[in-house]
């Protein structure tokens, strides 16, 4: 019995021995994650629209009167002030008519004086009884007759002085002359046509198509923003955008059938002459003063079959999911709409580590710069689901 004693002892041992060399099993580690969080951040929404410039005061110089071009007074192209002359037609027929037209006032007002003065004598006489009363009444009329040929003469002096003036075209405003669609030599008159254009350098507009259904928000009664609340900025053919800004002065009163849209207008400086009419640009309607909204980075929104989520991490650093709506991107970030309180710890990197439920360590990512504008105006986008991304 004792060397079975031995044996069992010694396998005791051994067991013993190998248990305590045996490395104990670790811990598992709880998941690192990277959370922002929510925080309300203010943002300026805006939405462009292809458009075109035209100018307030875009004037097409066309003769008044017909007759032989003698002289052009401007080069292509130049600045003019208003007053400056522009074309000169043969005055010569217009100063004969004025002439004439004079010749002829002067000859109504003889005929008028003598006519007042037999009309005098006939008053003396029809008394005394030595003309009739049929007689007396064809002196008064022909007195009549004379002072209305006055006033027929002279207004032909004055339609004769007019046509006289309209010899000397002369700009009208400030402005570009445009190219002479005629030469010195040729006859114009009013069917000529337009001669040139005269484009004023100020008093620019932007001209673009606005959906109806910017309009509706912005128009309705309810609305806490209003046209006077959006500011218009024009960015130029190379990308860069128009030192000035305007405003909406001017909306059509008809929507295009078509396209479910109207014509809208926003008046623009023009100090530098850089606007010209014709010109395309892209009209970017914004809001003069920036709104306050819920934001998160667009890199922490999930979508599934259940809707648009994120996961969050409780105080207890705990994950749990929350479903929420989501409203515009502005840059990295997006608006939250509903479902997410400002503080919320939501998970931006890490998400395919962990589920609800998942206990986890975390860490804080620096949130994303908010930009000042983002793609749409309240009111055009529908706040609904927005796409979300997938952890990289």
């Amino acid at each position: 019995m004792r060397p079975l004693s031995a044996l069992a002892g010694t396998l005791l041992l051994t067991l013993g021995l190998a248990a305590c060399d045996k490395p104990e099993e670790k811990k598992q580690e709880a998941p690192e994650v990277f959370v922002s969080i929510a925080s309300e951040q203010p943002y300026r929404p805006q939405q462009g629209f292809n458009a075109r410039i035209e100018s307030k005061s875009d004037v097409n110089i066309t003769a008044q009167v017909s007759g032989k071009l003698l002289a052009i007074h401007f080069k292509e192209g130049d600045q003019i002030s208003a007053g400056d002359p522009l074309f000169d037609i043969d005055p010569a027929p217009y100063k004969a008519a004025l002439s004439r037209a004079k010749a002829e006032l002067a000859k109504a007002e003889a005929n008028k004086q003598s006519a007042e003065k037999n009309f005098e004598r006939g008053e003396k006489l029809v008394k005394d009884g030595y003309i009739s009363g049929s007689e007396y009444d064809t002196l008064e009329a022909r007195m009549l007759e004379t002072a209305a040929a006055v006033e027929s003469a002279k207004a032909a002096v004055e339609s004769a002085q007019v046509d006289l003036e309209y010899t000397s075209i002369k700009a009208s405003q400030d402005g570009r002359v445009g190219r002479a669609r005629v030469a010195v030599g040729d006859v114009v008159s009013p069917q000529s046509g337009t001669l040139t254009t005269l484009v004023g350098q100020d008093g620019m507009e932007v001209v673009f198509q606005l959906p109806e259904k910017l309009l509706m928000a912005v128009t309705k009664r309810d609305s806490k923003i209003t046209v006077k609340d959006i500011v218009v900025a024009v960015t130029l053919s190379d990308g860069s955008e128009y030192a000035h800004t305007g405003t909406i002065d001017y909306f059509s009163n008809r929507v295009d059938a078509t396209t479910g849209t109207l014509e809208a207008r926003a008046s623009l400086p023009n100090p530098e002459d850089q606007l010209r009419p014709g010109l395309y640009v892209r009209a970017i309607l914004r809001l003069k003063a920036p709104l306050q909204g819920l934001m998160i980075p667009q890199a922490a929104v999930q979508v599934d079959q259940r809707g648009t989520y994120v996961l969050a991490v409780d105080d207890n650093d705990r994950v749990t999911r929350i479903n929420l709506i989501t409203g515009e991107r502005i840059g990295e970030n997006v608006l939250v709409n509903s479902g997410l309180d400002a503080g919320a710890r939501v998970i931006v990197r890490g998400v395919q580590k962990v589920r609800p439920g998942t206990k986890v360590t975390v860490s804080e990512m620096k949130p994303a710069t908010p930009e000042s504008g983002t793609d749409s105006m309240p009111g055009t986008t529908d706040t609904g689901q927005t796409n979300g991304s997938t952890e990289q």
